[in-house]
């Protein structure tokens, strides 16, 4: 208990630091400077620490509170460190078009990208290498459950509605009402399901677990509250000095174009570490390995939809007025993201995710990460790919015969 409580107390002293620094020398952020570095330092820290008391009571929840409310709260916390710093970059872009307007795109696409394109195969590149309790090797396919089929069919519907926006070349305020409108019916499809039958004792590691073995239902609600509320006023005041020091030493030290590339993959990276960590926990204990996927692919579908829908509202309150979010700068980046999470849910058209299917989106991923010139050209390929999948799947495809059997199952006895 000593050394849970060293951890959580270790966390807390790094946010109220980083908060603390970030007050009193703000101003550092935008101008490079050695006070940038030690800034943009205790900024990195603050969000991971942060971050991860986030993910601990996300995971203390499933088990503290009610099925719905559980989900809905894990659902949104689990990427909230995305969502402010997704905001910071729109408040920018409505306060300095010219220099912020660009890097919209950026952290989206990235984060996207990054679950599926490296956190996916990752999970089961663990799972392979890890071993079961009779010394048997690890999983070489996921396979998910029959009702986990509702978090792949609201993939897919967010990863086609995308086509929207990469053909009209902005994001708009509609799209906050579809993209808001798909989110809340994906959190109200979900609570309706069974709760999680996992032993807590099995699937948490000894922090969150030490959330949910508190002596009441009352203890263990206001603890999570409080997680859940301290991590995020932490994140009001760290999330904008931490954009603009990622941006400013990027700069300084690159030239001008290096801002997107931080920004589209150190923030994410730093952001979503927490939740990486977790599921690759899960990964290597192999019996947990489908939690640990579906934990990216539910992730995928929240960054899909409630992070796009706020980019919109936060850009009109920035700059006083109701109009589109331009992506034509960088709509490549839209196309390919577009295209490597429309061949992420062809690889679940049978629910299975195999080895040849996380070697294909890894491969693809570091080519278009490593070489930005061929990105065009690797949106074609996974969108060939995905053709030539569903082509190999067609007579597995089961998806959306299991997803018309969850409504069923669950949903038409609630009516």
């Amino acid at each position: 208990m000593s050394r849970v409580l060293g951890n959580y107390a270790g966390l807390t002293i790094t946010c109220v630091v980083g908060v603390a620094f970030v007050l009193i020398f703000a101003a550092s952020s935008t101008s490079f400077s050695s006070l940038t570095l030690i800034l943009a330092l205790f900024t990195f820290a603050s969000v991971i620490a942060a971050a991860m008391m986030i993910a601990w009571a996300a995971e203390a929840s499933q088990y503290s509170i009610s099925q719905g409310l559980a989900l809905a709260i894990v659902a949104i916390v689990q990427t909230l460190p995305e969502f402010f710093v997704e905001g910071a970059i729109a408040w920018n872009a409505g306060q300095d078009p010219v220099g912020w307007l660009p890097n919209v795109t950026a952290n989206f696409t990235g984060a996207n990208r990054l679950l599926t394109g490296l956190g996916w195969p990752l999970i089961l590149f663990t799972a392979m290498l890890s071993r079961s309790g009779n010394k048997r090797s690890g999983l070489h396919v996921i396979a998910l459950r029959k009702e986990q089929s509702i978090e792949v069919v609201f993939m897919l519907g967010a990863t086609l509605y995308y086509v929207l926006i990469w053909l009209r070349g902005s994001l708009e305020l509609i799209d906050t009402f579809v993209l808001l409108a798909a989110f809340l019916g994906y959190l109200w499809m979900l609570s309706r399901l069974p709760s999680e039958r996992q032993d807590p004792r099995e699937a948490l590691d000894a922090s969150p677990r030490a959330i949910v073995e508190l002596r009441t239902r009352k203890h263990r609600i206001i603890a999570i509250l409080c997680l859940f509320t301290f991590s995020g006023l932490v994140f009001v005041f760290i999330s904008t000095p931490f954009v603009d020091s990622i941006n400013t030493i990027a700069v300084a030290l690159f030239g001008a174009g290096a801002g997107f590339f931080f920004i589209q993959w150190i923030a994410p990276f730093l952001s979503e570490f927490p939740e990486k960590v977790t599921a690759f926990h899960w990964a290597r204990k192999v019996k947990l390995a489908p939690m640990a996927l579906l934990n990216f692919v539910s992730s995928a579908v929240n960054e899909l939809t409630a992070l796009i829908a706020i980019i919109p509202i936060v850009f009109a309150l920035s700059i006083g007025t109701i109009g589109p979010v331009s992506l034509t700068a960088h709509r490549d980046e839209v196309l390919l993201t577009m295209a490597q999470s429309l061949y992420a849910c062809v690889c679940l058209m049978d629910l299975k995710y195999d080895v040849r299917n996380a070697l294909q989106l890894f491969g693809l991923w570091l080519v278009s990460t490593a070489f930005v010139e061929t990105r065009f050209a690797i949106s074609i390929i996974f969108l060939l790919a995905s053709v030539v999948e569903l082509i190999i799947q067609r007579r597995r495809i089961t998806v959306f015969s299991s997803f018309k059997q969850t409504l069923q199952q669950y949903f038409s006895r609630h009516s």
